[in-house]
């Protein structure tokens, strides 16, 4: 389904207040703090569920786009360090309750979107870890899909798992964090000079 633009700007408003504010609120009330009425949303949007949906949906089609242009150029470490600090960026701006009402509330969705749309970000790194063994920045007897897999999923998982438990994580550097401590394992001794 084509999204048009006025919807875009509804989905964005819409997102600004679900990362905010959770996922509890009526439809009354995100249209609210939005500035419209619920009949414009409903004119746009099928139900709540439909509009969080497109919420998420745009949310991870817009951080695909930027790691995407992120693992495009540049050199492969400096790519990766930039990638996980887009994800800082990205979660950053979510709040704790967003991501513990996704859970609670819609857990299919949650760890369909989870698993999907984190499998671009597995490939991205994947083929980073690639290109950086030809380019002599990462050691040449790594197994990229191993790597790739581990880095992706178990990064994420912890910090999902840290989140959504209201356990303390430093939101802010959490990704930069795991991505120099995993480097010092994977770059040879060309690569650890850029480190």
């Amino acid at each position: 389904m084509a999204v048009h633009d006025k919807q875009k700007k509804y989905i964005h408003k819409a997102l600004d207040v679900f990362r905010y504010e959770g996922l509890r609120l009526s439809l009354d009330e995100v249209a609210d703090k939005m500035g419209v009425t619920k009949k414009t949303l409903y004119n746009h949007f099928q139900s709540k569920d439909v509009l969080l949906c497109q919420c998420v949906q745009s949310l991870m089609v817009d951080l695909r786009d930027d790691l995407h242009t992120i693992f495009s150029g540049g050199n492969t470490i400096g790519n990766l360090r930039e990638a996980f600090a887009e994800i800082d960026r990205t979660f950053g701006h979510l709040s704790p309750i967003f991501f513990y009402d996704m859970k609670k509330m819609y857990p299919d969705y949650f760890c369909t979107e989870h698993t999907k749309g984190f499998g671009f970000f597995r490939e991205d790194v994947l083929e980073n870890l690639k290109k950086g063994i030809q380019e002599g920045l990462y050691r040449d007897n790594l197994d990229v899909d191993f790597i790739s897999e581990y880095l992706t999923y178990a990064t994420f998982s912890f910090y999902f798992n840290k989140l959504i438990t209201t356990n303390h994580v430093a939101v802010n550097d959490f990704f930069r964090t795991t991505v120099e401590y995993n480097l010092l394992a994977l770059v040879s001794d060309k690569g650890r000079q850029l480190l």
